[in-house]
């Protein structure tokens, strides 16, 4: 049974079919911008809504701490504990806060319906409020990263730029790439139907690390070069919780990051920016994926043998 809004009745005894089809439509079902006539940049107007567990709303986070938006954009943290019978939840604990937004939800699903009544869906983090017109203005962890990125220069300028213009159409693509074939893939491993699905996410996975890794070969610092862009803060949150969680949990265990020499540095440099490391909170990771629901889909999927040479000579 999954827990989901359905026509907005929280339910936490939705079967597979409703299940599904509030899957496929889990993002974008706020894809509003910042900057326009109706949502125009303003200090203090938009609330985010986040779990420092969840490698999506972790790219805002990040996003958000590095163009310096602290004080322009406040946040409310639910706890990472969500398997409860209602979902996402607000409150004053050392692993949450309560609403900071002037709505009092106690529960994230109150901000979804709270914007459409009548609303279908998964109730996901990360969340943009607005808090004027009250209402969630996007739900889409990627559009939100661009909109920190360049809708509140006027208000607060940054020397730092996440998509500039000459390198977006490059960023974008890699970007797609990495979330399709690493932040996406582990969980479709992790909930993998059979064997064949396993195998084949699995797959993809570690090609994907191979490559990344290659990339990094030429000695660059990030993946585009020199200064951090957006595929960055992508493979960043997938890479930090790898080893922690994919790897044993998911069964992703053909390699880890460790055995990624150059991922690995390139992980650790990132962390080491401070905006960054103070967004990575493995208390809080740790208690979502281990202390969660997040078992195995099917417990007959096989997982590969880690790529160990036992032969290989030692001290003994």
């Amino acid at each position: 049974m999954s827990r989901l809004l359905v026509k907005g009745a929280w339910r936490t005894d939705a079967d597979g079919a409703v299940a599904l089809a509030g899957q496929r439509a889990e993002a974008g079902q706020f894809r509003s911008v910042i900057g326009g006539v109706e949502f125009p940049a303003e200090p203090l107007r938009y609330h985010l809504f986040v779990s420092y567990a969840c490698p999506f709303a972790h790219r805002t986070l990040i996003a958000r701490a590095l163009k310096s938006l602290d004080d322009l954009v406040p946040i409310s943290v639910v706890h990472p504990r969500w398997n409860t019978d209602d979902g996402w939840q607000f409150g004053d604990t050392p692993l949450s806060t309560p609403d900071r937004s002037g709505e009092g939800f106690t529960h994230l699903h109150q901000a979804y319906t709270a914007s459409r009544p009548d609303l279908t869906a998964r109730v996901t983090v990360p969340v943009l409020w607005d808090t004027l017109t009250r209402q969630i203005v996007n739900n889409e962890s990627l559009d939100i990263v661009r909109m920190f990125d360049d809708a509140f220069n006027a208000v607060k300028r940054s020397e730092i730029s996440l998509v500039p213009l000459g390198d977006r159409a490059e960023a974008d693509v890699l970007a797609a790439r990495i979330a399709t074939d690493l932040s996406i893939a582990v969980y479709k491993a992790g909930g993998a139907p059979s064997q064949t699905a396993f195998d084949e996410v699995l797959d993809r996975i570690f090609s994907m690390l191979d490559e990344l890794e290659d990339r990094l070969s030429d000695g660059r610092v990030y993946l585009m070069g020199s200064d951090l862009r957006l595929p960055d803060i992508v493979a960043f949150t997938p890479l930090v919780r790898f080893d922690a969680v994919y790897n044993p949990l998911f069964r992703i265990s053909r390699r880890r990051l460790v055995d990624y020499p150059r991922l690995s540095s390139y992980v650790r440099r990132i962390w080491e920016i401070p905006a960054v490391r103070e967004t990575v909170r493995f208390d809080h990771i740790l208690a979502h994926y281990h202390d969660g629901d997040w078992g195995v889909a099917d417990r007959t999927i096989i997982p590969p043998l880690p790529e160990v040479d036992f032969r290989s000579t030692g001290e003994r």
